[in-house]
């Protein structure tokens, strides 16, 4: 497989793995919590929000280390474009539903992308340099 498709597929498989479990804890918390969301679905309830930022940055930072780990080289670079692409989506989603939500959670929301883009990369990095480290020495 060309690298150019591995690297696609990397971005495209961290994505959806974000996406997906993002999503679907979401949809299990208004199912769970129905009174907590207005009738536009939006929500002021800061437990529910503070809950949303955790698991979504613990989904975020298994993503970009999904994605790092998938890429087979230059892992960081590879977590961190993962990071751009969330970053943009964010900042077009708190752009089109600033007024759902309480501000500190929307600018929570953005500044937080790109450091777990880092800390999935960083994670990726750290797990190939003890692998190194613990491979035998050719004699």
């Amino acid at each position: 497989m060309p690298q150019w498709l591995r690297s696609v597929l990397a971005i495209l498989a961290g994505f959806f793995f974000i996406g997906l479990l993002s999503v679907g804890t979401d949809g299990i918390i208004r199912g769970l919590y129905p009174s907590a969301f207005g009738a536009d679905s939006g929500t002021s309830n800061t437990a529910i929000l503070v809950g949303s930022t955790i698991y979504v940055g613990i989904y975020a930072i298994i993503g970009c280390w999904l994605c790092a780990a998938l890429a087979g080289r230059r892992p960081m670079l590879h977590a961190l474009i993962l990071g751009l692409l969330g970053l943009a989506l964010n900042v077009a989603g708190v752009a089109r539903m600033l007024h759902l939500f309480p501000t500190w959670y929307a600018v929570a929301s953005v500044l937080l992308t790109m450091p777990y883009a880092w800390i999935g990369g960083k994670l990726r990095e750290r797990q190939l340099e003890r692998r190194a480290v613990a491979a035998p020495v050719a004699a």
